[in-house]
């Protein structure tokens, strides 16, 4: 006995599809199954019993009404379960008024088109003619070979396109330039194809790199399919059109599936008055749910648009959102939603705190303590040392001062003064300070040492300690108050550049007072809490800790340098000095974590900020387990240099740790974001773009940079809001929440640093001996915050260590690469640098890639100059010294090799001395920068203790 194929939602069938044709008068189920048991046994000797049942459903209505219209829907868009006997599906649909409709529906893998018309025509006796561009498919299907089901499909939001006007393109024509336009706009660095199958004709063609400023009718040409321009093999989404014609010869409606290859399928019918009924099927795994929400409208408004604009008009004036729709995404952004912004200088805001607790203390640095009161005493002389030579309003001043209570003394000196302060950091490359010093303009360097500054990178400059400006400024007389123009700068922060050289960014005092203005009601500031002040003062993320804190009353606690490299020291700092707000970069909280995980110590942290680089969520899962959200509110942060510090907020939870929610969150007041296209047009929910960010927060200028600052800080032509261009990826989601979806050029974020991969290109091309250089950020597979840079060389001479310390002399420690010299850059088909060849070379596992040379860690040949056991024969510590150099840096490394010239940088540095402490060896971060080889280290553990106890001895 034959058994219905069991229905099922259509979401979780494998794709189906079905038409609907009217039955000739008098034509019963019962005959229609008569005919199909006629074919199938005339075809292939079939017992009846195998073909396909005609199920007769009555439905208690006329076959005009609404109800029979919903009954014809539900009946073609239910799938069929895919363990059913059969793939299809034939029912007829019995109305009050006599009137029969026959509905076939198939699964779309086992039944093309053709079959599904060979069914209707065997049962109506020839009457609908099939349709053309479907591959063939037996008379009456029975069975076959089945593909897994490709995703589950999500309708598409109904849409009517209205006829278009008399004289122009027809309506099909129409939606596809349109579908063309919306998919080259709104999907960034995707690469869609649409195949579009009409009654006529089937042509596929890319969706993306459209010549915007070509006519329309060439777009309309390609519409047509007179030039497709056929579709590349390197399209990594693929969107289906299905243009059916009018109605005719029975035939009610056909209703596609969204087959195996396309994420999304548009199934466009006549309207009977010139215009489309749309309806369509998406994967929410492969195409955004928020685009697919807003894909009708867009179609609608760009077709409309086209169809208004003079066939030679340029393609760039065909909008996508109507100006009332622009409106309405730009305030979900945040456009509009205004924050405190008090127009007040840094020195106005730690002065009001000093004068409501002038004894609060406002800084600790170790032993060293400074109330309020002291601090604004101590930046006061600060500024008359500086006044007496010669700065001036205006001014920027060089700060190059290793983390202390002093540099924060000088900081706020500057800005009484009335400069600005540009920070240097003492680990950097002579080379790298000597640059932003020229590039700044700096007349006056801070320093920590005078005697070595004068035979440093500041040599014909006028360098001083804080110390002795200090003395010079008791001598001298008072000057001026301190400034109140909250226009003015307060800060020039380098950032790295793609030319080669970092750029200055300029930001006033309002900027800062905004950010902190804004947050600080949400975030519960004030005179109880305890701040760490963690990062470099040339990284931005130190402007928020430092000035949040002492804006706001709160106590600054320094945290040494050495100390900011080891976890375990600096989870020991936090819960002596009781830490309340802890600001951090995700890769490093990620160590604290994993010592949290192991026995809770940080009772009194009750706030976290993350920011700097993406977060991965579902890496807070163990620190929500020691620390639960009632207790310690966690935010992640976006932001930017250019937009001062921060740009969006958002509280992190356990359920979004668990469901790695990748939001950034909403702009916080006063600040906006909007994603836009390559025009700088703004684009739907959905729909990924360039970042930009408006508001309070945005920067002055790039210092000395007119033509870059132009490009990057633009100016939107129909609103006149001021923008940044971000260079960042990201989609507004359809709450006005953020994502963030990484870089469009080469910058890449590295633990917290913003990192120009054409920088450090730049600098490797600069050495004599390199011809051509590439590089890449390689991901540790073992840690998720262990990723490297990795560069790959063609040499004329010499070897790549030496490129390595050339890079080192001019780049900051987090920016100088792993280098290792290649015969070749490995190259794409496309001619572009081969990424997967060059990570399968840094991983040392690319069979069929150029061997790198003999330069990089786990493929190096010893070195001349091989360290010899020690006099007194104990080689077991040589041994254990060695083998956590080689199980960090590679199998290969020897005990004379240079930890950085072998790759080492500070996350590695770490992962060595972990090592030696599990063997029972007392090392510090500090000692492998100090004596950089394991040969060194072995020899300084040994002078601390003669006789040190080796494991296993």
């Amino acid at each position: 006995m034959s058994v219905r194929p069991v229905s099922v939602p259509e979401s979780v069938a494998p794709p189906c599809h079905g038409a609907v044709h009217r039955l000739p008068d008098g034509l019963t189920a019962e005959d229609c199954r008569d005919r199909l048991r006629r074919v199938a046994a005339a075809r292939s000797g079939a017992a009846a019993a195998e073909a396909p049942r005609v199920w007769s459903e009555p439905v208690p209505g006329p076959s005009d009404g609404g109800l029979a219209a919903g009954r014809r829907e539900r009946e073609t868009r239910t799938g069929i379960a895919p363990f059913a006997a059969s793939p299809v599906r034939v029912t007829v649909l019995e109305y009050e008024d006599g009137v029969r409709d026959l509905v076939v529906v198939a699964r779309a893998d086992r039944v093309g088109r053709r079959g599904l018309d060979r069914i209707a025509r065997t049962v109506l006796g020839g009457a609908p003619g099939a349709a053309e561009g479907e591959g063939e498919a037996p008379d009456i299907p029975l069975g076959g070979a089945a593909r897994a089901n490709p995703g589950a499909a999500v309708p598409l939001p109904p849409r009517v396109l209205p006829a278009p006007p008399h004289g122009g393109p027809d309506a099909g024509r129409l939606l596809t330039a349109a579908l063309l336009l919306v998919l080259a706009r709104t999907l960034g660095d995707r690469r869609p194809a649409l195949d579009v199958t009409s009654a006529s004709r089937s042509f596929s063609v890319p969706a993306r790199g459209l010549d915007e400023d070509g006519p329309v009718a060439s777009l309309l040409d390609t519409a047509s399919g007179a030039a497709p321009g056929a579709a590349t093999d390197d399209s990594d989404l693929r969107i289906r059109l299905q243009l059916d014609p009018a109605p005719a010869d029975g035939l009610l409606a056909y209703t596609p599936a969204l087959c195996a290859e396309h994420a999304v399928t548009v199934h466009a019918r006549p309207d009977g008055l010139g215009g489309l009924v749309l309806r369509g099927w998406y994967r929410p795994e492969e195409f955004p749910a928020a685009l697919a929400d807003e894909l009708g409208g867009l179609l609608a408004a760009a077709a409309r648009d086209l169809a208004g604009q003079a066939p030679g008009a340029p393609l760039a004036g065909v909008a996508l959102l109507d100006a009332e729709r622009r409106g309405e995404v730009l305030r979900l952004g945040g456009l509009g939603r205004t924050g405190p912004a008090p127009r007040l200088t840094l020195p106005e805001l730690v002065r009001a705190r000093a004068a409501e607790a002038p004894e609060a203390v406002a800084l600790t640095d170790g032993d060293t303590s400074l109330t309020y009161r002291e601090l604004v005493a101590r930046a006061e002389l600060t500024a008359r040392g500086l006044r007496e030579r010669g700065v001036r309003p205006g001014d920027r001043v060089g700060v190059c001062l290793e983390r202390s209570a002093d540099l924060v003394v000088s900081l706020l000196g500057v800005l009484v003064a009335g400069g600005a302060y540009v920070t240097l950091d003492p680990a950097y490359p002579a080379e790298r300070l000597a640059h932003t010093a020229e590039d700044a303009g700096l007349g006056v360097v801070l320093v920590d040492d005078e005697t070595a500054a004068r035979n440093g990178p500041f040599t014909g400059r006028a360098t001083v300690s804080p110390v002795t400006l200090r003395k010079e400024g008791a001598d001298a007389p008072d000057g001026p108050a301190w400034p109140t123009d909250a226009d003015a700068p307060a800060y020039v922060v380098y950032t790295s550049g793609s030319t080669g050289r970092p750029k200055g960014v300029v930001v006033p005092h309002r900027n800062v007072a905004a950010l902190i203005a804004t947050t600080r009601g949400d975030f519960a500031f004030g005179a109880s809490d305890t701040w760490t002040w963690f990062h470099s003062a040339a990284f931005d993320f130190s402007v928020w800790e430092i000035w949040g804190a002492l804006a706001t009353g709160g106590r600054v606690v320094v945290v040494p340098y050495w100390t900011c490299r080891s976890p375990q020291d600096f989870r020991e700092l936090l819960a002596r000095e009781r830490v309340t707000v802890l600001n951090q970069t995700p890769s490093a909280f990620a160590r604290l974590v994993a010592l949290e995980r192991e026995e809770a110590a940080l009772h009194d942290v009750r706030l976290v900020i993350l920011g700097g680089e993406p977060l991965d969520p579902a890496r807070l899962v163990p620190w929500f387990d020691a620390h639960p959200e009632t207790a310690c509110r966690v935010v992640n942060m976006f932001g930017i240099t250019e937009t001062t510090v921060h740009v969006t907020a958002r509280t992190v939870t356990r359920a979004d740790a668990l469901a790695g929610d990748r939001s950034v969150g909403r702009a916080v007041p006063g600040w906006s974001v909007r994603v836009v296209d390559g025009r700088g047009r703004p684009l739907p929910p959905g729909a990924l773009g360039e970042i930009a960010v408006a508001g309070d927060g945005l920067a002055l200028a790039y210092l000395g940079r007119p033509e870059l600052t132009a490009r990057r800080f633009v100016t939107d032509p129909v609103d006149g809001t001021r923008l940044y261009l971000s260079g960042d990826l990201g989609l507004l989601r359809p709450d006005g929440e953020l994502e963030h979806h990484g870089r469009i050029d080469s910058q890449v974020q590295l633990r917290g640093h913003r990192v120009e991969l054409d920088e450090i290109r730049h600098v490797l091309l600069g050495h004599d001996a390199v011809r051509d250089a590439v590089v890449v950020v390689t991901p540790d597979q073992d840690d998720a915050d262990g990723a490297r840079l990795d560069a790959f060389v063609v040499l004329r001479s010499g070897g790549a260590p030496e490129v390595r310390r050339y890079a080192a002399r001019v780049l900051p420690e987090y920016m100088v690469p792993w280098v290792a010299a290649v015969p070749e850059i490995p190259l794409t088909v496309n001619g572009k640098a081969d990424a997967a060849r060059l990570a399968a070379l840094a991983a040392g596992s690319g069979p069929d890639s150029p061997a790198p040379s003999a330069d990089g860690p786990g493929t190096a040949p010893p070195p001349e100059g091989r360290a010899t056991p020690s006099a007194d024969g104990d080689q077991g510590l040589d041994a254990v010294v060695l083998g956590a150099w080689r199980k960090v840096l590679g199998a290969a490394a020897d005990a004379g090799e240079d930890f950085f010239d072998l790759g080492g940088n500070s996350l590695l540095a770490l992962r060595v001395c972990h090592a030696l402490r599990e063997a029972g060896l007392a090392v510090a971060v500090k000692d492998v920068y100090q004596y950089r080889t394991a040969a060194g280290m072995t020899a300084e553990i040994r002078r601390r203790s003669p006789r040190p106890a080796v494991p296993g001895a």
